[in-house]
């Protein structure tokens, strides 16, 4: 046998067994299947900073204080509610336990709306500006990462923080579903309000963590600007009727008609669809209020009731979450041109 010829026989005389060949990937459902549960298992791939983020975040000690303290902000503020409502009503004459626990739900949703709202643009308002501070920002535009994914990783990355609180929160309101105060499907819709109002109120925060090299100056200005917008969009209708008198159109069998329905301003304001989502009566007392009483039946409607009548039975639910969504997709695309300029 020579020497450079490599064996191919055992000691018996019987021939080697092949080497195994490696195996192919699954085809088919299952291996689709299989690829997604990898990618979203090991989101690295496609965006690093996204694990990078959530990891950091998760080994601080404060992350863990931020949710002790969300979750018992919520309780107390539940606490309280209950006391100032005096719980069921003894006598026969008291409110309900549904009418309780439907009034105790809407005051947890408005005060879970408002924290969401502070967690999501105080984390956002830091992402970029906190990098400068850390002096590691320089560091993190030498990467391969282009601008967009700087900013969708820092954006998705707050948003994921609110989520996690808002579904570590659901526990406290376990006691208020006993009386089927709250169906699932007006829950879901609430949920998406929550998930809409964090993405805009990040995006909001983000930008101006673009804009600004300080942190507390971000945060100042997206606290200011969330505030602005929450009011100025609550006020609409009184501020236009002060300044420029009330809207009225000609309409028949009467001299001017008053239009019904909420203007579409109206409609972006997260705590007023919130309340409308929970139908809550205070909606009502306001459109009764600012329409002068029962409307004529011949008033014109005003725009955002068609956009809302067009979009279906929650129509005034979806102008707003459309409304968020453009909003954060409009600033996300802001604040990457603003990274992909100071990147130059």
């Amino acid at each position: 046998m020579n020497g450079s010829e490599p064996v191919t026989e055992g000691v018996s005389g019987a021939a080697a067994p092949p080497a195994p060949r490696p195996a192919r990937p699954a085809r088919g459902l299952a291996g689709w299947m299989a690829r997604q549960a990898r990618a979203v298992l090991r989101p690295t791939p496609f965006n690093p900073l996204i694990e990078l983020e959530l990891r950091a975040r998760m080994r601080r000690g404060r992350t863990v204080l931020l949710l002790l303290g969300f979750t018992g902000a919520l309780g107390a503020l539940l606490l309280i509610a209950l006391i100032l409502t005096g719980g069921v009503g003894a006598g026969i004459y008291g409110p309900s336990p549904f009418e309780v626990s439907y009034s105790l739900f809407q005051a947890a949703m408005v005060a879970e709306l408002v924290l969401v709202g502070a967690v999501a643009a105080a984390t956002a308002a830091g992402g970029i500006s906190g990098e400068r501070e850390r002096q590691t920002w320089e560091v993190l535009l030498t990467t391969r990462l282009p601008a967009w994914r700087i900013v969708s990783g820092k954006l998705v990355t707050a948003v994921l923080l609110v989520l996690w609180l808002v579904v570590a929160s659901l526990p406290v309101f376990l006691p208020l579903f006993r009386f089927g105060a709250v169906s699932p499907a007006t829950l879901a819709r609430i949920l998406g309000l929550l998930l809409a109002s964090g993405l805009a109120w990040a995006a909001i925060g983000l930008f101006f963590s673009a804009l600004f090299r300080r942190t507390i100056v971000a945060v100042i200005a997206s606290y200011a600007t969330a505030v602005a917008w929450v009011i100025l969009t609550a006020v609409a209708r009184p501020l236009q009727a002060a300044l420029l008198g009330p809207r009225q159109f000609p309409g028949p069998g009467a001299a001017t008609t008053q239009p019904v329905g909420p203007y579409l301003i109206e409609l972006m304001n997260p705590l007023l669809v919130l309340l409308r989502t929970l139908s809550s009566p205070v909606v009502g007392i306001m459109d009764w209020m600012f329409t002068g009483g029962i409307p004529n039946p011949s008033a014109r409607l005003t725009l955002g009731a068609r956009v809302a009548r067009a979009l279906g039975e929650h129509g005034y639910y979806w102008v707003y979450i459309l409304s968020a969504l453009a909003l954060t997709l409009v600033l996300a695309a802001v604040t990457t041109r603003l990274v992909a300029r100071r990147r130059v």
